[in-house]
């Protein structure tokens, strides 16, 4: 019986980076994909002897989508199959190579972006294919994240874009997969922005869930005796996989707050505020990504509204962290504050920073 070959679990644009690297003097073709976003960014991002090539191609639309051309490299290649470099460890990302680079950009700029179609193109001839947009411009007040939707700090030609690129490709092989994924989650969540806040909470959660293994779970004096009654054949066999089973579940939002508390270095800001009540400080952060955890979780197994921060016309309000009510009434029922979660940005720009904190403290490991 035949040796299982290593498998290659790097990002699909890392091999195709790696075979143009290989195949020069090969016949090279391109596939272009125009994707658009509600930000304007000037500039030419290029990237890898010109396998990654984007810039703005129209102004925009009546939707305020700004269309941008993405053109990727490739070269001829004859696929074989090999039973060996499958297997369900192997690499897989449901939306291939133009979906991995999407949720990059996506979570590099913290902007949203939508594949509007897709071309290839061997010499003269173009085939192209369109793309129906998931999209639903933003109106005012129902979300506030004027940084995400303004052009402030985007430009294609940004210097640290490449650096990503490049931190992204060096990082360990057993990182790739769940990266990607995290990305991907983060892509989608910001695309609810405006249309559901729940279903954002949600998708960013399970963005942050992906990097959790790595992270160790805080000492659980409840974990300890139920292991000893296990280990003394307390339970039986199929009891003690369920309380396996549970105790698994219980780790992850230990390990979900471990996460933030590990890599939010950086974020908070200290200094006088005014309205400070509507600010999260550090030592109340913990308590609101627990809200947030939680409330995501009786969501999605009780079906439980979400009690949301709403947005509010004051000038000052769209920098709240938190809007300042105290609990509220809806037809004959009474919420309490506690359950009361912060704005969708609060939550969308510690998830970004953490994450990126995250990949800086891998690539030292290496």
């Amino acid at each position: 019986m035949s040796k299982q070959k290593t498998q290659d679990k790097r990002m699909a644009w890392i091999l195709r980076f790696d075979e143009l690297e290989r195949a020069e003097g090969e016949k090279e073709h391109f596939t272009e994909y125009e994707t658009c976003s509600e930000v304007r960014m000037p500039g030419v991002f290029t990237y890898g002897n010109e396998m990654l090539h984007c810039s703005l191609y129209q102004e925009a639309d009546e939707n305020g989508l700004y269309t941008y051309l993405l053109r990727i490299k490739n070269v001829e290649k004859i696929f074989e199959y090999d039973e060996e470099s499958f297997s369900k460890d192997g690499y897989y990302f449901e939306k291939g190579l133009i979906g991995e680079i999407l949720a990059i950009l996506s979570f590099y700029f913290q902007a949203r972006f939508y594949l509007k179609a897709e071309v290839l193109i061997f010499g003269d001839i173009k085939s192209r294919r369109e793309h129906k947009l998931r999209y639903r411009k933003i109106d005012g007040l129902k979300c506030v994240n004027y940084e995400m939707l303004s052009d402030q700090k985007r430009n294609w030609s940004d210097a640290g874009l490449v650096q990503f690129f490049e931190s992204i490709r060096n990082l360990g092989q057993e990182h790739h997969q769940k990266l990607i994924q995290a990305f991907n989650w983060y892509s989608e969540a910001i695309k609810e922005l405006g249309i559901d806040h729940e279903l954002f909470f949600i998708k960013m959660v399970s963005a942050v869930e992906n990097l959790l293994k790595d992270i160790k779970t805080p000492d659980d004096s409840l974990k300890v005796k139920l292991l000893e009654l296990k280990e003394d054949k307390f339970f039986t066999k199929k009891e003690g996989t369920d309380v396996d089973n549970w105790l698994e579940n219980r780790g992850i939002i230990k390990r979900f707050l471990g996460f933030f508390d590990k890599y939010s270095a950086g974020y908070f800001k200290a200094g006088f505020r005014k309205a400070a009540h509507c600010y999260i400080r550090k030592k109340d952060s913990e308590e609101y990504l627990k809200r947030i955890y939680n409330a995501r979780s009786k969501y999605l197994h009780e079906g439980k509204p979400m009690y949301l921060s709403l947005n509010m016309c004051h000038k000052e309000s769209w920098k709240w962290d938190v809007d300042p009510s105290g609990g509220m009434g809806v037809d004959r029922r009474k919420i309490p504050g506690k359950e009361k979660l912060p704005h969708v940005r609060w939550f969308e720009r510690i998830a970004n920073h953490s994450i990126k904190n995250f990949i800086e403290e891998k690539l030292k490991e290496k």
